[in-house]
Order: structure tokens, then C-alpha cells, then sequence
């Protein structure tokens, strides 16, 4: 027991101390969040229940757009983050 706690100990000092590995954790457990949200939001919401199939294609491609404009946003933080170094 003593040796798993140790070993838990040691690996939250190397998450805490070592940047790339800090920095890539917090981005999955960003990500982790978010994904967890839209998930709750949709199981919740009743939004599409009265769209119509043509309806459904429209807010499925609006979708995709946004995921796609918060990747790039995404990937110019990162970008941005890395210059200021």
C-alpha cells in the first residue's frame, strides 16, 4: 500500500512539474469536459424533437462547423501559448 501511494505521490510531481505532460492533461481534461457537457446538453435538451429532416441536416452541419471553428480556435491558442515562450 505504502508503495502505491508512493508511486501515486511521484506521478503528481511529475504531472505538476513537468510542462508538456501538465499542459497536454489539462487540455484532455478540457476536452473531457466539454465533450461531457454537449453530451449532457443533448441527452437533456428536446430541441430536435420538433425539427424537421431537412431540419436535422441544417443543425447537424451548423455543428460541425462550430466543432470545427473551436478546433481552430484551439489550435491558435496552443500556437499563441507556445510563441510566448
Amino acid at each position: 500500500m505504502l508503495t502505491f501511494l508512493a508511486l501515486l505521490v511521484l506521478i503528481g510531481i511529475v504531472l505538476l512539474f513537468v510542462h508538456p505532460i501538465r499542459q497536454w492533461l489539462l487540455e484532455e481534461i478540457k476536452e473531457l469536459s466539454d465533450r461531457l457537457l454537449l453530451l449532457f446538453l443533448l441527452l437533456t435538451s428536446r430541441f430536435e424533437d420538433e425539427l424537421t429532416e431537412d431540419g436535422r441536416a441544417e443543425q447537424k452541419l451548423w455543428r460541425e462547423q462550430r466543432l470545427r471553428n473551436l478546433r481552430g480556435l484551439t489550435l491558435r491558442s496552443r500556437h499563441r501559448f507556445e510563441k510566448s515562450k
